[in-house]
């Protein structure tokens, strides 16, 4: 008999236990619908030593981008923030209302590989902020003499999502409770030809941005069970 790894078994089963609660429980609403909270407000300026930096004139996306968005995300926030050294980082959050399968937000590898770039290093990190352990991708995407460290997390529901297998547990117990999950998609990039260093400085602009905010709208960054 041949050996089968449990893994694939248990992703088999939940798949198969999601469509039925899909079937059999048509959900009722959306969590956060018309949420009460906007990104521009929550999403400070200015925290720490880092400010939105004045000089940077956001670019627009192309028209099919900005599209997919549009229908991923009801709320966007994109800025680039400089400290007092001139040092650099891009900050994109966004919401959408609705995550299930026609609706899910973007892997951030799969969206810079449509775009050119080329993905190197993918790997799965954790910050910590106090209590919390965030649960992040970390990668390197490249094009032409564009060399930019990305970390960024997802969101669904009332947890970071980690994987196919995360994201198919929580569709599951919302579905039973006929309900559709929420989501958040938090990014932080720089352009550096040195990973190393750049991831360092992102977990350090990470919990300076996350210790000034206020206490309930950080949890709406890291899973809603707290907000």
């Amino acid at each position: 008999m041949k050996y089968v790894d449990w893994k694939f078994l248990l992703v088999g089963a939940v798949m198969v236990l999601a469509a039925g609660a899909a079937l059999a429980l048509k959900p009722s609403r959306v969590q956060q619908d018309k949420a009460m909270f906007d990104l521009e407000e929550i999403i400070l300026r200015s925290f720490g030593d880092w400010i939105v930096d004045p000089d940077v004139v956001p670019i627009p996306p192309t028209p099919d981008v900005q599209a997919d968005l549009k229908a991923l995300y009801a709320q966007i926030v994109s800025r680039t923030y400089v400290n007092s050294r001139g040092e650099r980082v891009m900050l994109m959050v966004a919401y959408g209302g609705d995550q299930s399968n026609a609706l899910k937000a973007h892997l951030q590898e799969a969206c810079y590989a449509a775009q050119g770039f080329e993905i190197r290093s993918l790997s799965y990190d954790s910050l910590r902020f106090h209590a919390e352990t965030i649960p992040v991708t970390r990668m390197l995407a490249v094009r032409g003499q564009r060399s930019e460290p990305v970390t960024y997390w997802l969101t669904m529901g009332d947890r970071v999502l980690l994987g196919r297998l995360d994201r198919l547990m929580v569709q599951l117990r919302f579905g039973l409770s006929g309900r559709i999950p929420d989501g958040m998609l938090v990014r932080v990039s720089t352009i550096s030809s040195n990973p190393a260093q750049a991831f360092n400085r992102q977990g350090e602009f990470i919990s300076a941005l996350l210790e000034g905010m206020r206490q309930g709208d950080v949890h709406r960054l890291l899973g809603s069970r707290s907000s």
